[in-house]
């Protein structure tokens, strides 16, 4: 018995010791700053200014062991999720880097929510976008980061809903306008002429044309006198 006990034990240490070189294989300590220069090398627009960045992991359900490191950053433009998955320990140690990349547009569409990891182990932001949702772990120490961050998406989503309640306020008005602009072309127009009018000055007053004037009131070539009430527009929608 005591030495299937032995055994056993040995064979577990052996797993622990090679499980703690495979996460180390396969985590390189500067996946974050490959991230970060990825970032801000081949990631960020010209011209576009970064506003808040925190380090954050997710750990893939496949291969939890291992956690995809990188940045979530919020910047003038879009809020940014890029990381940088484990490396494949079967492949070539000099290989590229592979990324991560979600890019999520400022809407009101896009929440950014706090909650925690699997098992709860962390605190995390949790990035929902429609047909998207990305659970991102956040480290203990940058945690205020994360609530600064989250409070910014907040106040810009804010600013959003406000501007789009000015922008259908602004379409309601046009639209009754329009409704309004319609039933006044459905009324009947007259003009009654005055001293000093002519056909052209109120063709030109009525946006219309002298022909159209003549052809409604049957008058032949331009003599109008004063007091003569005139048909502009016969309400037909014309």
């Amino acid at each position: 018995m005591w030495y299937t006990l032995a055994a056993f034990g040995f064979a577990l240490l052996v797993v622990l010791v090679q499980l703690v070189l495979y996460i180390g294989r396969s985590e390189p300590r500067d996946s974050s700053a490959q991230a970060e220069r990825e970032l801000r090398s081949n990631t960020l627009q010209p011209g576009e200014r970064i506003l808040r960045s925190v380090p954050v992991f997710r750990r893939a359900a496949e291969d939890y062991l291992r956690a995809t490191r990188g940045w979530l950053v919020l910047t003038d433009r879009r809020l940014i999720y890029l990381g940088a998955p484990p490396r494949d320990i079967t492949g070539a140690s000099d290989a590229p880097p592979a990324f991560d990349l979600r890019v999520f547009p400022f809407d009101t569409l896009t929440t950014l929510a706090p909650s925690h990891t699997v098992l709860g182990w962390s605190r995390a932001l949790n990035v929902q976008a429609p047909g998207t949702t990305l659970k991102l772990g956040v480290p203990s120490k940058a945690w205020r980061q994360a609530e600064v961050m989250r409070l910014a998406w907040s106040a810009r989503q804010n600013r959003l809903y406000v501007i789009g309640g000015w922008a259908k306020r602004v379409r309601d008005a046009r639209a009754e306008i329009q409704r309004e602009l319609v039933e006044y072309r459905k009324q009947p127009v007259y003009h009654v002429v005055r001293p000093g009018d002519a056909l052209s000055s109120i063709a030109s007053w009525y946006e219309t044309s002298p022909e159209k004037i003549q052809q409604l009131n049957g008058i032949v070539g331009n003599k109008i006198k004063v007091g003569q009430k005139l048909l502009i527009r016969s309400g037909a929608g014309s």
